[in-house]
């Protein structure tokens, strides 16, 4: 293997570590938002409740309380958005252990077959992928990686909808 070899898989190893680095952070703190919404949810509309039962309100005014708190709590039991936040947290600190290893010394290609080993490893322990979300991550990191103009060139089409809604659906991105 060259050394122009060695350096063009090294750039395609940082370039894909990066992307994977975002892409959980991304959604770790998507899963910490959503479980801090529903204790929210809970914390007031549960109050809420109390509070007209305790005063005598509407029936109507008790049970959409009581409703929209079972709700939120079942939707965040079911998902389990704090095991998810940790796991992607996690899925992140394994992804970072493997940048910082490549900053550390310039892998040889020895090194490099370690490191995909390593990756491979993480792969298997990750949830399925959202397409859209890993799009923005990859523009994350072209963003950073390039200037203003050259990352115009190579960044995704998504629309604003599959953008706002990436963490929710998994979006043919075949277009983008």
């Amino acid at each position: 293997m060259t050394d122009v070899d060695i350096a063009t898989e090294v750039h395609e190893l940082e370039f894909y570590v990066q992307r994977n680095v975002r892409y959980h952070m991304r959604r770790g703190a998507f899963f910490l938002r959503w479980g801090r919404f529903t204790a929210f949810v809970g914390v007031v509309f549960g109050s809420a409740t109390v509070t007209s039962l305790i005063a005598g309100s509407s029936a109507f005014l008790v049970g959409g309380s009581a409703l929209l708190v079972t709700l939120a709590s079942s939707v965040d039991l079911v998902v389990g958005t704090g095991q998810r936040a940790w796991l992607h947290n996690d899925l992140r600190k394994r992804y970072l252990d493997i940048e910082a290893e490549m900053l550390a010394v310039p892998p040889d290609s020895a090194k490099l077959r370690e490191m995909r080993s390593k990756i491979r490893r993480i792969e298997a322990d990750e949830p399925p992928t959202l397409p859209a979300l890993e799009l923005l991550a990859r523009d994350d990191v072209i963003r950073s990686i390039y200037s203003r103009e050259e990352a115009a060139k190579h960044v995704s089409r998504l629309s604003w909808f599959k953008r706002t809604t990436a963490q929710w659906f998994d979006w043919d991105t075949s277009n983008a």
